[in-house]
């Protein structure tokens, strides 16, 4: 995944708090995702000016997580709400 890009939120899908967590509602309105801890903080950092570098430096200031793990978890996380439709590529 190339960390220079930028994604920002589908600004279609309804977002609900949840205690800590997020749920989100796909654009066509037939399935929601859950975001809990990490997830529901990733999903906030994803506002269309941040590269996904600057994305992966704020979940290592913030998360007790080494760089690798942080990698693959934001890439792991960003490919699954790419293919739910609930993020954009900027």
């Amino acid at each position: 995944m190339d960390f220079d890009k930028i994604f920002a939120q589908n600004e279609e899908c309804p977002v609900r708090s949840i205690g800590e967590g997020l749920v989100i509602m796909a654009p066509s309105g037939d399935t929601t995702h859950s975001l809990e801890d990490l997830g529901a903080f990733i999903w906030k950092q994803l506002d269309g000016k941040k590269t996904l570098q600057q994305v992966l430096e704020t979940i290592l200031d913030d998360y007790d997580i080494d760089q690798d793990t942080a990698r693959q978890d934001l890439t792991d996380f960003i490919t699954q709400m790419l293919d739910a439709g609930l993020i954009l590529d900027s």
